[in-house]
């Protein structure tokens, strides 16, 4: 039996928690290591918030114990390091005035080197022999910029190669030194985590290190930005400028450090950016880094995915970024490339050939993926911004789209394979003839019931284009979704204009808790106008009848903080709706009289049973604060109620104490969220 006094020890930890003050730290050497819990893969003991102000800010810091680690003031983003389970103290801070969304510092994408797909092919000995002339566009054949697929010496012949235009390659670190590369560097490159700029190429192959797991930069940058210069490969846009982003070390950094290197990218001159990685799952601030990018006027381009799947990826995924699925030598879509009606267009992605980093013998590859057939889509954007600076990123998008061979919408291919000729033929008329500017949509979300009006927190939000046909895989018509925020704003950037039907689901349940009337829901419709921006965008209010989000609930049992407080609970009754909640470390007590040889069974619902965000723990004390018997999940990692079984050995008083896993398992945690909800039953069951 274990002699542990439980009230003694939440006290003196609740001083220990109080004694440490927030304080700000310098960067750790690398990002730190990953773990799964509940499925989502994000780092130990990190977590990433949004705020409105720095009082916010600090007060996050005070709940959690934690100490900043970094900030990205242009997204009023910080990544915080807290004690504990970094997934659960995220949700500990729902609803907390001031902060627009806290989440764990996710790490979801896998680094390329195990995508099967993306493995460099074979290296040298690639003459050549055996290839039409019209491939040999550089020293060496690229069926891919030929006249049957990228079409791209049409574009070069009329002009049009991209001078001008700067293309950030998000990716692992590109080889600034190769041959076909060195010299179209744009002279800078980042390292997200430390937060370096390098400007020299042997300080940049210092960083790097020879790793020989890091070559997927290297080859994406040539697709885009190769020189044309007789010798190698050359790029489709081959007078372009790229700044290499590094976030793959060799593997994922987080999407704290993704979304520093999207605003770097942008703050540093990129036009274009290029992502050629995803994963799934929605991620708040990579979100609002590429909202960023778009209402700057950049260009978003990222890869559908390899997952050979009908489905959506992020970042491919998110409204107004230009997703891009893989094709093969046919122009069909490749076996393994993702695909959907959120695609835009396709590329060449099987067997291309580019440049091999030099740390890894130099030379050229063949390697497959749509993380090609991004770049060369990057590639062609750039083509567009060099003859238009002044495009929007859906101009961009759209001219992409009407210049195909195809010209038709499919899941398969988006629009179409692209054409860079075709593009060109289009550039040559002028700007003028670009297709119209898209759309920025906010949406504000208000909940509203006899108790009044309430901001329309952690809503979905989706906008379905007029005259969606559902299982119609010809059919364009967009769709685009998104999460609001703590204020209940949800925006949309750079989409297609239109009408639209505006569908809004209250928070979700999961979260928050509650019965499924209690969420709400709203239809009806949003009319996006052609060249609305950030400064004005389309806007619309939905005010939707369905339970607010309570952020500050009455605990009917408090307070009920220590044995002399506890409430009572007797045999075969459940309590009513009780908070761990108003401090950062609550424990609540209930007592009850029990005779010698009584088979009791108290359960906790709360997160697996009511919704919300309570991770509950129980434990069952005797009249001295002993611990007889304490629970956390009642089957590990799947039910994260909690409940006890035992017999009772004396006759007397007992108690039974409700907290949280974050609470019970650190002294140093804090656990203090308006949806940690949950019931007491207790039972005699002989």
């Amino acid at each position: 039996m274990k002699t542990l006094r439980l009230f003694a020890l939440g006290f003196m930890a609740l001083l220990a928690a109080c004694s440490q003050a927030p304080q700000r730290t310098n960067q750790p050497p690398h990002p730190g290591v990953t773990v799964t819990s509940e499925g989502v893969r994000h780092f130990q003991g990190q977590v990433v918030v949004g705020y409105q102000d720095e009082a916010a800010l600090q007060e996050a810091l005070r709940k959690l114990g934690g100490r900043e680690i970094a900030r990205i003031p242009e997204l009023k983003a910080a990544l915080l390091q807290v004690p504990g389970d970094a997934l659960k103290a995220s949700r500990s801070l729902k609803g907390l005035p001031g902060l627009r969304y806290a989440e764990p510092h996710l790490a979801q994408p896998t680094p390329p080197s195990q995508d099967p797909v993306e493995q460099p092919g074979r290296s040298g000995a690639l003459g050549p022999l055996g290839n039409p002339p019209d491939q040999i566009l550089d020293a060496l054949p690229q069926y891919a910029l030929d006249p049957r697929h990228l079409n791209a010496k049409r574009a070069w012949d009329l002009g049009f190669e991209g001078a001008g235009v700067t293309v950030a390659i998000i990716d692992d670190a590109a080889d600034v030194t190769h041959p076909d590369l060195a010299p179209n560097w744009a002279g800078k490159a980042y390292d997200p985590v430390t937060d370096t700029t390098y400007t020299s190429p042997s300080a940049w192959l210092g960083f790097i290190n020879s790793n020989p797991n890091i070559y997927h930069g290297t080859f994406v940058a040539s697709t885009v930005s190769a020189a044309r210069d007789g010798q190698g490969i050359a790029g489709l846009a081959p007078k372009t400028r790229f700044l290499p982003v590094a976030i793959f070390q060799p593997n994922y950094v987080g999407d704290f450090y993704v979304a520093r290197g999207i605003v770097w990218a942008v703050n540093n001159g990129a036009q274009v950016l290029n992502n050629s990685w995803g994963g799934l799952g929605y991620g708040n601030l990579v979100k609002e880094a590429f909202d960023y990018a778009l209402a700057n006027g950049v260009v978003v381009v990222a890869s559908a995915g390899n997952s050979y799947k009908d489905e959506v990826r992020t970042p491919a995924g998110y409204p107004g970024i230009i997703a891009s699925v893989a094709a093969d030598g046919n122009r069909n879509k490749a076996d393994f490339s993702t695909f959907g009606r959120h695609v835009s267009s396709a590329a060449p992605g099987v067997d291309v050939l580019l440049a091999n980093p030099t740390w890894r013998g130099g030379g050229y590859g063949l390697i497959s993926g749509t993380s090609f057939s991004g770049p060369y889509t990057a590639a062609a954007a750039a083509l567009v911004k060099a003859a238009c600076p002044e495009a929007t990123p859906y101009q961009v998008r759209r001219a992409l789209e009407t210049t195909t061979w195809e010209g038709t919408f499919s899941r398969q291919k988006g629009w179409g394979h692209l054409n860079a000729g075709n593009l060109a033929d289009l550039l040559r008329q002028g700007c003028a003839a670009l297709p119209p500017k898209g759309s920025v949509v906010r949406v504000k979300v208000e909940y509203f019931n006899e108790n009044g009006l309430f901001p329309g927190l952690l809503a979905d939000v989706t906008l379905r284009g007029r005259g969606l046909r559902p299982g119609d895989p010809n059919d364009p018509t967009p769709i685009y979704w998104a999460r609001t925020d703590a204020s209940g704003e949800a925006w949309f950037y750079e989409i297609a204009p239109g009408t639209y039907d505006i569908y809004v689901a209250g928070a979700d349940l999961a979260l928050t808790g509650g019965f499924p009337e209690e969420r709400g829901t709203f239809v009806g419709t949003l009319v996006a106008t052609p060249g609305s921006h950030a400064g004005n965008p389309d806007f619309k209010l939905v005010r939707l009848n369905a339970s607010e989000v309570n952020l500050n609930p009455t605990d009917p049992y408090e307070p009920n903080d220590n044995p002399a407080q506890a409430k009572p609970i007797p045999y075969n009754t459940t309590t009513q709706m009780a908070y761990i909640f108003g401090q950062p470390r609550d424990l609540d007590y209930f007592a009850f009289t029990g005779t010698a040889g009584d088979q009791i069974r108290a359960r906790v619902y709360a997160r697996s049973s009511l919704g919300g965000t309570l991770d509950s723990y129980l434990y069952l004390l005797d009249a001295n604060g002993n611990v007889l018997a304490q629970n956390d999940d009642i089957v590990s990692g799947q039910v994260t109620d909690s409940e006890i079984t035992f017999t009772l050995s004396t006759t007397g008083t007992y108690y039974l104490v409700v907290t949280s896993f974050t609470i019970a398992s650190n002294p140093n945690a804090a656990d203090d969220s308006p949806f940690n909800k949950y019931r007491l039953e207790l039972r005699k069951t002989n």
